[in-house]
Parts: C-alpha cells; structure tokens; sequence
C-alpha cells in the first residue's frame, strides 16, 4: 500500500511540472496596461466640443505650441477622435506607441507552419532539386550539333557559319524604305509638318509677349490703387484668421462673429475686476485649481470683461472649470471666467472691458465664486499682480 501511494505522488509531480512548461511557440501573457498608461501621458485624444486653445488651457501651453507639435495651421482645425501630442519629446519620437510583438501577442512562425524539433515534410519544397540540377549541367556540357529539338541543326548551322552563337535578331529586306539610311517619303511629310507647328508656335509666342508689354503698361499708371486695395484686403484676411484662430470647435460649427466689430489686439491690457466680491481663494492655494484666484458673490451677478479682447472659447468642455469663457487680449495675454451660470459670448465674439460676457454660478464649484486666471504665453500668472488694488 505504501509503494502505491508513493508511485502515486512521483506521478503527480511528474504531471506538475509537465504542466509548467510552456509549449513551443507560446507566448506569455503580460499585463500592459501600466505601459499603456504611460505612453499615453504624451497625447490627447480630441472629443466632440473641444477647442485648440480648450486643449491647450487645460494643458497649461501655449495654443500656437499645440498647433506646431501637431503640424496644424490656421484656422486651427480639430476634429473629434483626432490624437494630439502635447510635448516635443514625443513628437520627436514620432508620437506613436511602440509594442514589441511578444507583448501584442504577435507571434512569428517558419514557414511550413512546423514549430517543433524535427523536420517536416511541408519544408521539401525548400530543398534543391539534384534531378534538375544534374539535368541542367548535362544538357550544358552537349555539344550544340547533338541538342535536342527541330532548331538544333540550324542553331549549329549558324554557329559553324559564323564562328559565334547569337540569339534570333531583327529580319529586315534591303529593299525597304530607308533600309539605305535615307529618309522615305512619309518620314519627309512628318518632318515638314513638324518644321510648319514650330513656326506657329514661335509666331504666337511672340504676339503674346507684345500683349504682355502693353498690359504691363496700363497696370503701371493703376499701381497705387492696386496696392492700397490689395493692403486693405490683406488687412482683412488677417483679421479674419486672427479671429479664427484656435477657436474652431471639434464637431461643430463656429461661433458668431461678435456683430459689427473687428478684433484689434491692445499693447497694453488695463486690467480691472471681474466682479465685486472677497477673494476666498489665492495664486497656489491647495484646491482642484490653483492658477488663478477664486472671487465669493451671488449666483446671476454679472461677470465683466476683465479688459477689452475677442473670446476664443465659451462652453464647458474644460474639466475642473464648469462654464468656462477664455478671453484673449493680445498675442501674450488671455484671462479665464470660470464657474460661471450663463455665458453671454460665443466663440469670434469680440467684447470691450466691462463688458457683461456672463453671470456667476456654481458650475463644477462648491458654491458661488468666480474664478478669475490670467495666463501670459500660456503660462499661470498670479491675476494679483495685474489687477488694480482695492
């Protein structure tokens, strides 16, 4: 009984470790999910609502950095699903994800489809053909008088004739046209119909560069006019793509145009409040948001421009700040409202400082406050520091 139980235990042990070893071929399985995380800190995915200078905002850069990492230009863009790299590390590196083939489950195989130890017999068709090979060099070493075939006589014919073997050549009669080097009759016709088309074409050529003197002429005395009217219409444009610029909504159409006004960036910002109320919150206090200052007041209390700019995002697609307005004044300087209850702009809406853009609420908040960002080349700076002192 005792022999049997032990005969018993060496199997199952035996059995364990068989069961331990891993078939040819297989792949472990690992858990990428740490990796996957990693690799995607680099990235953005865009989604239905977002804004360039939303993305940027909220990543703390600059929205013309964001639009050279990726390679977009004006009017800036963005479609939902479209994946944004946010450093210049991965853009560099060419901002896709590598994953080597083992941990994608990618597993190779020889080509037979045999993964074991020993040959089969799929991979004979890999071997030489010894038949076709000494056949081969058998028919070389035969003289040509004995090749087989109905060519073979003549073959060696030519050879003797000739004194060398060469390959079956052009056949031609010594009574054909230009068999002599000279030109037949229809090559003739050819060449006179080509000569006649070049001297047509050297005629229009130079009917063409006449017109050209005179129409140079008459826009000579019409310069000044043309450049005045094409300087106002480049001035236009740039103002049309300024607007545009960075506030193209993913997956939607874009804001109004701010009525009757044009967008004209100021030197200098004069800053003011946004609204009357106790700052309950600092630059770099603890909390969800920390780059700007938090303002207590009344839910429906108007928030002001802080100066005179063009809104380049109004929605709540920015996570953390609620309905959210940014508002640029210049190439350097935007300000932030968020938290707020109602928004009274649109994207390309163009507002003077004191302006009403919207009123206070709670959205994404704890209670009623406003928080006021003023951000410089994209960067947080203290709004304490800007704002007149009270």
């Amino acid at each position: 009984m005792r022999k049997v139980m032990m005969i018993s235990g060496l199997a199952l042990a035996i059995a364990g470790c068989a069961n331990q070893q891993e078939s040819p071929g297989q792949v472990p399985v690992r858990d990428l999910s740490a990796s996957r995380e990693s690799t995607s800190a680099g990235h953005y995915t865009v989604e239905a609502g977002d804004t360039l200078y939303g993305i940027a905002w909220r990543h703390d850069m600059d929205y013309r950095d964001l639009a050279r990492l990726n390679r977009i230009g004006p009017p800036y863009q963005i479609q939902p699903g479209q994946r944004l790299v946010l450093d210049a590390e991965t853009a560099q590196s060419g901002g896709e994800e590598q994953v080597d083939d083992a941990a994608s489950g990618v597993v190779a195989t020889p080509l037979g489809g045999d993964q074991g130890t020993g040959e089969s017999s799929d991979m004979e068709w890999l071997l030489p053909d010894e038949e076709a090979i000494e056949r081969n060099q058998r028919l070389s070493a035969e003289p040509l008088e004995e090749a087989e075939g109905p060519t073979g006589g003549a073959v060696a014919g030519a050879v003797a004739a000739t004194g060398e073997a060469s390959g079956p050549g052009p056949i031609y009669s010594p009574d054909s046209p230009g068999a002599d080097g000279g030109l037949s009759e229809r090559d003739l016709a050819e060449r006179r119909e080509r000569d006649a088309r070049d001297e047509q074409a050297e005629e229009a050529e130079a009917d063409e560069a006449v017109d050209e003197e005179v129409t140079e002429a008459a826009a000579a005395e019409d310069e000044p006019a043309q450049d005045a009217a094409d300087d106002e219409a480049g001035t236009a444009q740039a103002d049309a793509d300024e607007a545009d610029a960075g506030t193209a909504v993913a997956g939607g159409t874009q804001g109004s145009e701010g009525g009757e006004r044009g967008y004209t960036p100021v030197d200098e910002v004069a800053w003011q409040w946004p609204v009357d109320g106790e700052v309950v919150g600092r630059f770099g206090d603890g909390g969800s948001i920390t780059a700007g200052i938090d303002i207590a007041g009344q839910k429906g209390q108007p928030v002001k421009a802080a100066g005179p700019g063009i809104v380049v995002y109004a929605g709540s697609g920015v996570r953390g700040y609620g309905k959210l307005i940014l508002l640029k004044h210049n190439d350097q300087y935007l300000s932030a409202y968020a938290h707020n209850d109602t928004l009274n702009v649109s994207e390309n809406d163009v507002v003077q400082a004191g302006e009403v853009i919207a009123t206070m609420g709670d959205s994404d908040a704890e209670d009623v406050r406003l928080h006021f960002e003023v951000r410089k080349d994209g960067q947080p700076q203290d709004p304490l520091e800007f704002l007149p002192p009270r």
